[in-house]
């Protein structure tokens, strides 16, 4: 059975679908602007008509007064001036016979038309509006009155030539003069009224043309907008079901539900994230490694479908930032946040299950570790307003990853602070003859006595994550991180009286 177009639109790639919704709305508003340049050059054209129009009647009363004044003045240039105008009317006399024929020469038309004084670069829209448009009924109608016109001018032309013939006689009879000039108003009366005729119909014409353009236009643009719309509307709706189903797994995954699988839509890229994710969760399950195997697993298995999401997630919210939906949005901000905390969370239990693989001891300056931890926070501390009291730290043989035990201890600090006070942390370290005790002090909520050895095991949490978000691996990180060292890790806390962790290093 053939699968419509939308069924094999859901398989295609997502790069694919962004491509063919951008190319397509491309191909629409190339559409509507050619839709516009046909629309402004057909109604430049009318114009052109109106401006030729004009320069015919000019050409036509300006032949008419030199005629009249050859009659009072016998001067030669009269006559010539009167044929001079008389050459407007015949250009575009020989154009309208021209594209009246079923195969006009164009270069004839075009020729016609110079010789009527019209604008070079209008000749070719009024030679296809005629071409395009005649018939139309104001159009036909236009040409008939131009027709016409062109017959009784045509008039003038002999009689212009019999008052030159009587002028130039021997003996010129004025009272033959004067018949012959009584013919010329009635002529002249008779081409005003065609005139008047012919603008009075390129005028109806226009407007009953403009109208038509304007619908046009206004269907042509609702099509862009419906056409692109739906298209959107189709491809947002298929990444946001299978980005709302994976984001239904990945959270009931992040909440420790391994039985959950997420639905596959399509064959693209989320639907190869689901059945990749789902293939992990299965792989998680079967396994039963322990921890550092898992994490291994985690890191190659989870973190790239994690990231395959996020990272589509992010470009289809940014590519359709203001065209989707509220909800929409929010459950593409949903999915973002699942994803962000669980590669946290991944990222977190690899640290731990490397901690204490190769690595050797080095001679490090705490002094120099603490300022690198307060330089990665500074944004947090100055947003916090966070005051820090450091005493002077010693320089000796410890792990680089001591650095992660202050950034933990400064971090928490910060965020289990007491509302509307400003966080005040204190740093010192106290030395015997074989172990240096550190001490990281806070004014935060505090820890209730019956909390203390929990803080320390993974993945324990004490309060909501929507309050207080994190992985819950930080202290079990610091905990690992001390005993590598051979030393402790515990903690001295009042609810609402800030908490002191304690620390110690062995001196080597």
């Amino acid at each position: 059975m053939k699968r419509s177009f939308i069924q094999r639109l859901k398989d295609v790639s997502i790069t694919k679908k962004l491509y063919f919704t951008v190319g397509t709305m491309a191909v629409l508003i190339v559409v509507e602007l050619l839709t516009l340049w046909f629309a402004i050059h057909t109604l430049s054209s009318v114009r052109a008509f109106v401006s030729a129009e004009g320069l015919w009647s000019k050409a036509q009363k300006d032949a008419v007064l030199h005629l009249k004044k050859y009659n009072r003045t016998h001067n030669e240039k009269d006559f010539l001036a009167f044929q001079n105008f008389m050459q407007v009317p015949l250009g575009d006399h020989k154009t309208r016979i021209e594209l009246l024929k079923p195969e006009p020469n164009l270069d004839t038309a075009r020729a016609g038309f110079l010789q009527g004084r019209i604008h070079p670069d209008d000749i070719d829209g009024m030679i296809n509006l005629v071409r395009r448009f005649n018939q139309i009924s104001y159009i036909n109608k236009a040409i008939a009155v131009w027709t016409k016109g062109d017959s009784v001018i045509a008039q003038l032309i002999p009689l212009g030539n019999e008052i030159h013939k009587e002028i130039s006689s021997v003996n010129p009879s004025n009272e033959k003069l004067h018949q012959l000039m009584n013919a010329i108003d009635p002529i002249n009366e008779q081409l005003t009224l065609l005139e008047d005729d012919f603008s009075y119909t390129l005028g109806e014409g226009s407007r009953w043309l403009e109208n038509i353009i304007l619908k046009l236009l206004f269907a042509v643009a609702l099509t862009v907008e419906i056409t692109g719309l739906l298209i959107t509307i189709s491809v947002s709706r298929s990444i946001t079901k299978g980005l709302n189903e994976i984001r239904r797994a990945t959270t009931k995954v992040a909440e420790g539900d391994m039985t959950a699988r997420a639905k596959v839509f399509s064959n693209d890229e989320i639907g190869e994230v689901a059945i990749t994710m789902n293939k992990m969760t299965a792989q998680l399950i079967e396994s039963n490694k322990e921890l550092g195997q898992f994490a291994y697993i985690a890191s190659h298995d989870l973190q790239e479908p994690l990231r395959s999401i996020s990272n589509y997630a992010d470009l289809f919210q940014k590519e359709y930032k203001g065209k989707l939906d509220e909800n929409s949005d929010r459950y593409l901000s949903a999915i973002l946040k699942s994803t962000a905390r669980m590669q946290l969370l991944i990222k977190d239990m690899l640290d731990y299950s490397r901690l204490g693989h190769d690595h050797q001891l080095c001679k490090l300056d705490c002094n120099q570790l603490v300022q690198e931890v307060l330089q990665e926070m500074n944004l947090l501390i100055e947003e916090t307003k966070t005051k820090l009291i450091i005493d002077e730290l010693p320089v000796m043989d410890c792990y680089n990853e001591l650095k992660l035990v202050f950034q933990n201890l400064i971090s928490n600090a910060i965020k289990f602070r007491k509302p509307d006070t400003q966080p005040i942390i204190t740093i010192s370290v106290k030395k015997d003859d074989s172990t240096f005790t550190f001490s990281v002090k806070d004014n935060g909520i505090g820890i209730e006595k019956n909390y203390y050895e929990r803080i320390f095991v993974i993945f324990q949490r004490l309060h909501n994550q929507k309050e207080f978000p994190g992985s819950g691996i930080g202290l079990a990180h610091c905990k690992k991180i001390i005993e590598m060292h051979g030393g402790e890790i515990w903690v001295e806390s009042e609810p609402g009286r800030g908490s002191t962790f304690y620390f110690t290093i062995p001196i080597t």
